[in-house]
């Protein structure tokens, strides 16, 4: 039932997948065998990482690994079903994926040979799953913890139809880093009390094996903490200390530390299932049941938590672990191959066999349905043939229906609750049957799925002046909201080169395309640069050429990207890139330590409880940006918690701006008073006081109405009128003057001179 999704090659360099890897680089550990397996690769879908492994000499990307890990199930189940059709496959994401995971999953999917791949939304899949036997109209909350990545999503099942109206997740919150925390703060520091080990620590490259092992330790402690109060975690094999002493030690471990450990990761958890039901505007009292989906689940804290927490009965009837899988099945059922590839499967008809073609829903929540079809070797045919549709089970008998250019049209009755076989039936006009293929079909009476929702906002970076503060800076323009049901597309027009276009080379088009819902760029999550290659030219086209672009995101979100030239009247894709940004780990510890003068700054002003959480965040960033020089997952994972960080700090500046716009007016409204009276010429001193009285008075408005944009501009007009009624007096100039001689300037040119 249940494959681990590790991959990596035994001493004989054959490829190994699953159970027997998953033991070879967790529960043996050597350090031969931890550079020859790679586990959890889910997390770094889309990246352009490169994994090494030694034995068999090769390098491979995550989206070639997540390959290996499905040909491996796709052989599964060849062993046990050799004629089943592997054409295509639904293959499940996390709600909270980017778009670059999502498509590096779908080129995974190919790799492995699929033809046709399907992406589906996990805590969707769990919904079908889950709403396939519930007939109720009610609302359920997915929290769907897996082994890497949090989901949740606020579903509505109504007439049997499933509609996602909200959702949140984190794809870095998994019961991953349970078994880290474990590692980090309990076994380690017991370790450290007994022995002397220099520099033993997860980012040390030396101790990679070891700490390979203690995760394995962590997440048996874990599970037995499920069932059990309490567990001994027995720390053995793993090497010596440096004064060569064979490093034991036995640790005791109750589900009360286990559950203070793992807390502000719940806490996590919770804060985002309520703003899933707080941006949905709905109340928990108005939610039937929460479904629990993944591993963790199984955690009685977990749902100890969310029943408490969330006042919303927790619901595991379906097997957390599967249902996500199941839910796939259900939606697969629903899902057509199109049809050239169907044809490719080298499958030869009898002789004197028709070939008909149908189109029909083969999942579907009425109890009729239109069945349409087309038998091409008949739209000539001048005699008459009619073609009967009868159910298996004698629900429905359809009557004899007449070809017309060999097409028919027929709504049947669709039995409720089953799956519905159907024989076709085909006649000439003597009454005689004329053998067709296929001569039956399949519809499931269940769920429908209304479509599935748009996980993070995709915006497109923009240069915009910004005009309070009189600079130009990037900001993101929405092209579609998180929450927009799939597929979407737009047109934008407005955009004109900005250099040249040469004919044979890449041009950048100076466009970059995010996803996220901040206004500012590198809060964001890159998704694509936007560029026109030269070869699709057929010639150079000059600076200022315009350039309309269509977006479009398809149901299994992949971003396409075309740019129309009206000049030359062409259309090109214009997407450039397919991977996420190299991340430099250089640049990631540089942003982290801005971030913390950030947060000196902004904790002066801050609550105790905001500057422990906002303390918390930093040195969970910490802990990652130390750990990212030799695990690929935490670099991903730093980069993403300094930019949640920056979005936090965003925040506390923006509600503290206010507070500080109002003292600085009064302070300037109070100067500049004092600089009118001692120092403005007398003949200016009635115009001064009127501007002062009118700003003070836009001033307080601009207060009132928590504008602060006004505000921030009026603070300015009190610096200049300030510094008008100080230059209104001579002798200031003659101050200024003195000045300049005194410093014995050099200047630059005659002018200035």
């Amino acid at each position: 039932e249940y494959t681990p999704s590790i991959f990596g090659f035994d001493k004989a360099k054959n490829k190994v997948v699953g159970q027997k890897a998953y033991e070879n680089y967790y529960k043996d550990a050597s350090e031969d065998e931890v550079k020859n397996y790679k586990p959890e690769v889910k997390r770094l879908m889309g990246t352009s990482e490169k994994f090494h492994f030694e034995r068999a000499d090769v390098e491979m990307n995550p989206e070639e690994i997540s390959a290996e890990i499905l040909k491996s199930l796709k052989e599964d189940i060849l062993r046990k079903y050799p004629d089943f059709n592997t054409v295509a496959a639904v293959i499940t994401v996390p709600a909270a994926f980017s778009v670059l995971q999502s498509e590096a999953t779908k080129r995974a999917g190919n790799l492995a040979g699929f033809k046709h791949v399907v992406l589906l939304q996990e805590p969707i899949a769990a919904a079908i799953a889950y709403g396939f036997t519930n007939m109720k109209n009610e609302n359920w909350l997915i929290y769907d913890f897996g082994g890497g990545t949090f989901d949740v999503a606020l579903i509505a099942s109504k007439e049997r139809a499933l509609s996602v109206l909200g959702h949140n997740g984190d794809n870095f919150l998994g019961g991953k880093n349970f078994d880290l925390e474990i590692v980090d703060k309990v076994i380690l520091p017991k370790i450290m009390e007994k022995f002397s080990i220099k520099n033993f620590n997860r980012s040390n490259e030396k101790y990679r094996s070891a700490f390979s092992q203690l995760k394995f330790f962590a997440e048996t402690a874990k599970i037995e903490l499920s069932e059990y109060d309490k567990t001994s975690i027995v720390v053995e094999n793993i090497g010596k200390d440096d004064d060569d002493k064979e490093i034991f030690v036995t640790i005791n471990f109750t589900r009360k530390e286990f559950e203070e450990l793992i807390k502000p990761m719940i806490d996590r958890t919770i804060e985002l299932s309520k703003q899933t039901l707080k941006e949905a505007g709905i109340k928990s009292s108005s939610v039937a049941k929460v479904v629990l989906v993944g591993g963790p689940t199984q955690i009685p804290y977990i749902r100890e938590r969310i029943e408490n927490d969330l006042k919303i009965t927790a619901d595991a009837s379906v097997d957390p672990l599967t249902v996500v899988a199941k839910g796939a099945c259900v939606f697969g059922i629903g899902q057509k191959i199109p049809k050239e590839l169907m044809q490719d499967d080298g499958k030869k008809l009898k002789e004197g066999t028709l070939s008909i073609n149908l189109n029909y829903e083969s999942l579907t929540s009425d109890t009729e349905e239109t069945v349409s079809g087309v038998i091409d070797d008949l739209k000539d045919s001048e005699e008459e043939f009619y073609i009967q549709i009868q159910s298996d089970s004698g629900f429905y008998n359809g009557s004899k229906i007449k070809l017309k250019g060999g097409k028919f049209f027929d709504t049947i009755a669709v039995e409720p609750n089953k799956q519905n076989v159907y024989w076709l039936y085909l006649f000439d006009k003597q009454g005689n049957s004329a053998p067709i293929d296929p001569d039956s079909f399949t519809i499931t009476h269940g769920l429908s799925v209304s479509g599935a929702p748009l996980p993070h906002s995709v915006n497109i970076i923009v240069a915009q002046k910004d005009y309070t503060r009189n600079v130009a800076m990037n900001v993101c323009e929405r092209v579609f909201d998180k929450g927009s049901m799939l597929p979407i597309k737009k047109v934008l027009t407005e955009y004109k080169t900005s250099r040249k276009l040469k004919r044979g080379e890449e041009n950048e088009l100076d466009i970059i395309v995010v996803e996220g819902e901040s206004d500012v760029p590198d809060r964001n999550g890159f998704l694509c640069k936007v560029g026109i290659n030269g070869k699709d030219l057929p010639h150079d086209l000059p600076e200022g050429t315009p350039v309309e672009l269509t977006l479009v995101v398809n149901e299994s979100r992949e971003v396409f990207i075309t740019a129309y030239i009206p000049l030359i009247d062409l259309t090109v894709n214009a997407r450039s890139t397919s991977h996420d940004e190299t991340i430099e780990l250089k640049n990631i510890e540089e942003d982290l330590e801005t971030q913390k003068e950030r947060a000196k700054v902004a904790s002066e002003n801050m609550s105790p409880d905001e500057r422990k959480a906002l303390d918390t965040g930093i040195s969970s960033a910490q802990t990652s940006v130390r750990n990212a020089s030799v695990d690929e997952d935490e670099k991903m994972k730093a980069s993403k918690q300094i930019k949640d960080l920056k979005i936090v700090l965003d925040k506390i500046e923006k509600e503290k701006e206010m507070p500080q716009l109002v003292k600085e007016f009064k302070d300037g409204i109070q100067d500049t008073q004092s600089i009118i009276n001692d120092y403005a010429d007398e003949k200016d001193k009635a115009i001064n006081n009127d501007q002062l009285n009118k700003l003070k008075s836009e001033g307080e408005k601009a207060i009132a109405d928590s504008d602060i944009s006004l505000l921030i501009r009026i603070n300015e007009q009190i610096k200049e009128l300030s510094s008008k009624a100080v230059y209104s007096n001579p002798s200031t100039w003659v101050h200024q003057f003195n000045k300049l001689i005194a410093g014995n300037p050099t200047f630059i040119n005659d002018n200035d001179a």
